[in-house]
């Protein structure tokens, strides 16, 4: 995931999160190639790095929705139901399938990674397009340039 700096309070972060989006699904494609060769030609190390993947980057995403986003949109929409509560309940699900895989991983429980690990691709796949389509447009709407710029402030500070 990329590390924002200082340099990059200007930016957009509803644009930052989408290009997060991008990497994800990039990340995720991977992945998913990784999981056809289960059981007969994958690797630990190759496990290991997608597990690595959404242990420390997809989790710094969801960290910057929820610590930076959220909480200024949910000013408009609220937060208990409606959109925002439907993201953090999969967020939540997500790190539940990404615990649960990476614990069939170290027991080389290969067949059952590969069904937890395409339920989380199906997951992840379908949350991010829900943010892109609905969540960042009603942001987008919502949302002045002194509240963006404070957005991406706290992005800068979540690596």
């Amino acid at each position: 995931m990329k590390t924002y700096t200082e340099n990059d309070i200007k930016l957009n972060p509803l644009e930052a999160l989408r290009e997060e989006h991008t990497e994800m699904r990039t990340a995720l494609s991977k992945f998913e190639n990784i999981l056809k060769k289960i059981p007969a030609g994958v690797s630990d190390s190759e496990l290991n790095e997608i597990s690595e993947y959404l242990n420390k980057d997809v989790e710094v995403h969801f960290k910057r929705e929820e610590d930076a986003l959220f909480p200024v949109l949910g000013n408009y929409i609220g937060i208990e139901t409606g959109p925002i509560n439907v993201m953090l309940i999969e967020h939540n699900s997500c790190r539940e399938l990404t615990g649960d895989l990476r614990k069939r991983i170290e027991v080389k429980d290969y067949k059952s990674a590969a069904s937890a690990g395409k339920a989380l691709i199906e997951l992840l796949s379908e949350h991010e397009d829900k943010e892109d389509v609905i969540l960042f447009q009603i942001a987008e709407m919502q949302l002045g340039n002194d509240e963006k710029q404070d957005i991406m402030k706290k992005m800068v500070t979540i690596n």
